[in-house]
């Protein structure tokens, strides 16, 4: 069975919210999936054994949420080679703001620099996610889903 980690960042509950929406979508796609909070995770998690969904809002001007920072200094520090990794993003801003998702959008740039593959557009929500907002991030994660099919290899 393929399987999955959703590694959530987030300030507010918002983007953990949207994650458990994610997590119903990827396993009823036929995944077995994880909800791993960023502050608990590991460099490990990228090792290539289970695809990584990425659920992140942004804070402040465009910056990473508290509960984030440290896995992604430890991923920027040590460069890892994520070669074997397959990913996907979805980000959780405010169109208001300059810089939208930026969180979503570093991770992006964090994760293909050190070889991981984006194997779908990122998905971005703005503001607080409304009914549509969360339909479509389940249409996306599922779509992931069918995308990382063979290509997350056995644990």
């Amino acid at each position: 069975m393929e399987r999955a980690v959703i590694l959530v960042g987030t300030e507010t509950g918002t983007a953990e919210d949207v994650a458990d929406d994610l997590l119903e979508a990827i396993t009823g796609a036929g995944m077995e999936a994880e909800i791993l909070d960023m502050e608990e995770a590991r460099s490990d998690a990228f090792d290539g054994s289970r695809a990584v969904v990425i659920c992140t809002a942004t804070t402040g001007d465009g910056e990473l949420p508290e509960n984030s920072i440290d896995l992604f200094e430890v991923l920027e520090d040590e460069k890892p080679d994520l070669s074997g990794v397959v990913f996907g993003v979805c980000a959780l801003g405010d169109d208001h703001y300059e810089d939208f998702c930026q969180a979503g959008k570093d991770w992006s740039a964090l994760l293909q620099e050190l070889g991981a593959k984006e194997i779908i557009d990122r998905f971005e929500i703005d503001g607080f996610p409304e009914d549509e907002d969360i339909d479509g991030a389940k249409e996306w994660v599922g779509q992931a889903a069918g995308k990382f099919t063979g290509l997350v290899r056995e644990g």
